[in-house]
């Protein structure tokens, strides 16, 4: 699809909204969208979905846009469209994922050996990997909400579109994972009590 878009070739599409008849000239409205938002929606999938999938929930979420042009609001509201579209696909990759591991496992359970994954990113700093690190105790719920408040910058009623929560939901959300945070990165920094030297008297 991707490719499609960049070289001016659309894929015909036969099943189209109702809200096509009324427009002059959806093909150029979503070469717009799609030269506007790609960035966005790229940076969005790459940051969930890791490098092997990122390509493919892009292109799903432009495909759909294509396909539902007459659905896709205008201005701001249609990035928070295409992360709604794109938070789907990347949910189907990630059950894609995990019955790939589901598979992995069972062939390193009969001695078949499965190369690792490559790592998605190097983190560079102490306090990144603590981050992290600490990110990883957050519910999926809770982490979601946190990286669209804070990578993606968007407000409360933003993030209830996206996610389709009411903004009370996204407000309690972000107070657990910022609480869950703030607790684990001072568990990782406090210093582990020294063992005692010598026996016991």
């Amino acid at each position: 699809m991707l490719y499609a878009v960049r070289s001016g070739h659309l894929p015909d599409v036969n099943a189209r909204s109702e809200a096509w008849s009324g427009m002059a000239d959806p093909e150029a409205r979503f070469i717009a969208v799609y030269e506007k938002f790609y960035p966005d929606v790229y940076a969005y999938s790459r940051r969930r979905a890791g490098p092997d999938v990122t390509d493919d929930v892009v292109a799903d979420t432009f495909l759909t846009a294509w396909r539902r042009i007459g659905d896709l609001p205008e201005g701001p509201e249609a990035l928070l469209w295409l992360y709604q579209v794109a938070y789907r696909s990347i949910g189907h990759q990630w059950r894609g994922v995990s019955r790939r591991k589901k598979l992995e496992a069972k062939l390193n359970s009969l001695g078949r050996a499965v190369a690792p994954p490559t790592e998605d990113f190097v983190v560079q700093t102490d306090e990144a990997r603590q981050i992290l690190q600490a990110a990883s105790r957050l519910k999926p719920a809770d982490y979601e909400v946190l990286r669209l408040a804070s990578w993606e910058q968007l407000s409360h009623a933003e993030i209830s579109q996206v996610l389709g929560i009411s903004t009370d939901a996204v407000t309690q959300r972000l107070y657990r994972a910022r609480k869950t945070i703030t607790k684990e990165i001072n568990r990782i920094q406090s210093p582990s009590p020294a063992a005692p030297k010598g026996g016991v008297s």
